[in-house]
């Protein structure tokens, strides 16, 4: 039942059982739930433990009287807004005027007449469900409000670090489109294959930038649809090592591709598969020092295929670990040819992309000692589903 449909309970607050039982036979029949309580103490344990849409509450009451009751409700932010109808023999005017200024809500005067009562604790109540609602409006604007802050500083970091990381792409391809300009005349044909190959290596890496930030998006919505087909592991392993082979030529690194040409193929999204592992490369490149050696490899077991992509660079630091294939999570390169993971997004979409196949992905790494990430693939589209 929610709190909209349940009766309301109203706390019946008095040191004479009598008046209790009086009070609560002129309410119970209009639906409403009667709670007890026969001094100010239990009371307020009554109203911390029960949270009552409304007290009546006797003035005249031993030890806490329902003066001092009602100033200590109104007090606390809880309990602020809570309707309290005072039910007093007192006729004096000042003494309600004390009652009001206290936080009273309204009175009623003994002997009490039901018809009063009953009028009074509908309009209270209509009162305290104005508020509620208002109370509720404004706890979804502060929510709302703070959701638009953290989106506001995501797009501010995604922004700074897109624009950092898309900036040394960028540069090395303007920098040898402009040196060919320059030296088109007397450039030797090697020198300008050479300068054109690191063109187009930039202009790939930039692209990868771009894809991952749109897809990542995709893949935490689950918006993407997986185009499912017979996978040869071995064929896209071939054609990603061919891709970087340029520059593992010009960097000094040796590329070794140990994926088995009968491995059992996997049902998958070929596009995905070839983007988690051009992403895993392309961080082994950047984090590889010159004379090193990467290597990707594969073996099949059970009704699952594991690959692994791994490199002798310089590691990852231990506290960043953990978080390695969170968003926005980068690691500065020693070698300063090599920037940041791509702004942070990489590894973050090589975890989604597996684990929509449901598979999964891990890393291990020590600072000076490497790093290896693995990924496992369950062969069939249903085993991924139900993993998934």
């Amino acid at each position: 039942m929610s709190p909209q449909d349940r009766p309301a309970a109203i706390l019946v607050v008095d040191d004479d059982e009598r008046n209790v039982r009086l009070v609560e036979s002129m309410l119970k029949p209009s639906g409403y739930q009667i709670l007890h309580a026969y001094d100010g103490q239990e009371a307020l344990r009554r109203v911390e433990s029960s949270a009552p849409d409304l007290l009546v509450l006797d003035v005249m009451m031993p030890d806490l009287s329902g003066f001092e009751l009602c100033a200590m409700l109104r007090a606390r932010h809880a309990t602020r807004l809570l309707p309290i109808l005072m039910v007093t023999a007192l006729h004096a005017l000042e003494d309600k005027v004390k009652g009001l200024e206290l936080g009273a809500d309204d009175f009623l005067t003994k002997p009490i007449n039901r018809a009063e009562l009953l009028a009074k604790v509908r309009s209270l109540l209509r009162v305290k469900s104005l508020q509620d609602e208002v109370e509720a409006q404004r706890l979804e604007l502060e929510a709302k409000n703070r959701e638009l802050l953290t989106i506001e500083r995501f797009k501010e970091s995604m922004t700074q670090m897109v624009v950092h990381d898309l900036k040394n792409p960028l540069a090395g391809l303007m920098g040898n489109i402009q040196l060919m300009q320059m030296q088109r005349a007397q450039m030797p044909p090697g020198r300008q294959e050479e300068l054109l190959q690191r063109s187009l290596d930039s202009g790939r890496q930039m692209a990868r930038m771009i894809q991952n930030i749109l897809e990542v998006a995709k893949l935490e919505e689950q918006k993407m649809p997986l185009r499912r087909e017979a996978v040869a592991l071995a064929d896209i392993a071939a054609e990603q090592a061919a891709e970087l082979m340029s520059l593992s030529t010009r960097d000094g690194i040796r590329l070794e591709c140990d994926v088995p040409a009968d491995l059992p193929p996997v049902d998958a999204d070929r596009a995905l598969l070839s983007r988690i592992l051009a992403n895993l490369l392309s961080n082994a490149f950047k984090h590889t020092p010159s004379g090193g050696r990467i290597v990707v490899s594969a073996h099949a077991s059970g009704e699952e295929v594991t690959v692994r992509v791994r490199d002798d660079g310089e590691g990852i630091p231990s506290d960043l670990l953990p978080y390695i294939f969170e968003k926005f999570v980068a690691g500065e390169s020693e070698d300063r040819r090599r920037s940041s993971y791509d702004s942070g997004l990489g590894l973050t979409f090589c975890r989604l992309a597996v684990e929509c196949h449901g598979g999964r992905i891990g890393v291990e790494s020590r600072p000076g000692e490497g790093t290896t990430v693995t990924f496992h693939l369950p062969r069939h589209a249903a085993a991924g589903a139900r993993a998934a």
